[in-house]
């Protein structure tokens, strides 16, 4: 009997002697083991970054093509007659922004209000110094091809402080203009507009003036590569009417070129499609006294939308021919915009 017992325990040891050699086995390739483990790992990460990859590339493009896909249909000259007239007015999304600046006819079709400021130093004037002017404007688009816009505004004129005696004077003038979209693509747009203001009578003024503009713009993003920049440029032709004396200005053509560039995202707090610009504007008289005089201006300035609607646009006027007929201009414009 104690002889089996005694069996039985050397049996147990000869089992976990062998167990223990099986797991030294099991142990030497547990390092493979793990090796495989971590390879297929690597692979999993591997192919779920890939996919990531994909369908982040996938929404990319489904999104521009959602986005392309509600863009407004091209207009133009070929089709003047015939498309815009019966479509309500909307914005197109460019890869540049195109926006109204300070001294350069607008291009497109607007829904807004703006509230315009200028104050000009040193003007040159016999009984005069600094001149203060403000316009309020109501701008509405029935459709794509046409709109609607009426205007009033106040000028003060300061006395010169030099001429004993000499007084101040003020008075409003009111108008209106209907402005034509002539072309509206991803890349370009035009416009035609006339517009027509009454005399400031109480300025002495007798004429009425009326201004016939073409204006154009292009994406210099889309045609040169220039990140978020634009060109924009008009021709202006300005006629007085009306009884006036000898010698009185009665016709004028004015240019404009600028370059504007946006620097931040719409969604950017404050600052919101900060766009620095540059005009160049210049005007030549066709007759009068001062027949053939041009005067010119580089206008530096700031655009930004301060909250999503509200805009506000900063510039100064730089006389650069002489002699001037006027000291610097500061320029400061708000614009709220419908949509």
């Amino acid at each position: 009997m104690y002889r089996g017992v005694k069996d039985s325990k050397a049996g147990d040891s000869e089992t976990d002697v062998q167990m223990s050699l099986n797991a030294i086995e099991v142990s030497r390739e547990m390092p493979d083991m793990r090796d495989t483990e971590r390879r297929a790992m690597k692979l999993c990460r591997g192919v779920l970054f890939a996919a990531a990859i994909c369908a982040n590339s996938a929404a990319a493009g489904a999104a521009e093509a959602a986005a392309e896909a509600t863009q407004p249909s091209d207009l133009t000259l070929a089709n003047f007659l015939s498309d815009g007239w019966d479509q309500d007015w909307t914005q197109r999304h460019r890869l540049t922004p195109d926006m109204s600046l300070l001294k350069v006819q607008t291009n497109f079709m607007e829904m807004e209000y703006r509230f315009d400021y200028a104050h000009t130093a040193g003007n040159q004037h016999l009984k005069y110094s600094d001149i203060d002017f403000v316009n309020n404007l109501i701008a509405y688009s029935p459709s794509r091809r046409v709109q609607i816009e009426v205007f009033g505004n106040n000028q003060w004129n300061s006395p010169n402080p030099q001429i004993r005696g000499a007084e101040g004077v003020s008075g409003p003038a009111m108008g209106g203009l209907v402005r034509f979209q002539l072309v509206d693509t991803m890349t370009s747009s035009y416009a035609f507009q006339a517009r027509v203001a009454t005399a400031n009578q109480a300025l002495g003024q007798t004429q009425d003036l009326t201004t016939y503009s073409l204006a154009g713009w292009n994406d210099l993003q889309a045609l040169l590569g220039l990140d978020r920049t634009g060109l924009y440029y008009s021709v202006q032709y300005d006629r007085w009417l009306g009884s006036h004396g000898i010698g009185a200005l009665e016709s004028d053509v004015g240019y404009d070129v600028s370059v504007a560039k946006t620097w931040t995202r719409p969604d950017a707090p404050v600052f919101g499609r900060f766009t620095t610009f540059l005009e160049a504007y210049a005007t030549t008289n066709l007759d009068g006294a001062y027949q053939d005089r041009t005067i010119a201006t580089l206008t530096p300035g700031v655009r930004f939308w301060f909250l999503p609607k509200h805009s506000l646009t900063l510039g100064i006027d730089l006389p650069v021919t002489h002699p001037t007929p006027f000291g610097d201009v500061v320029r400061a414009t708000y614009i709220y915009n419908f949509f």
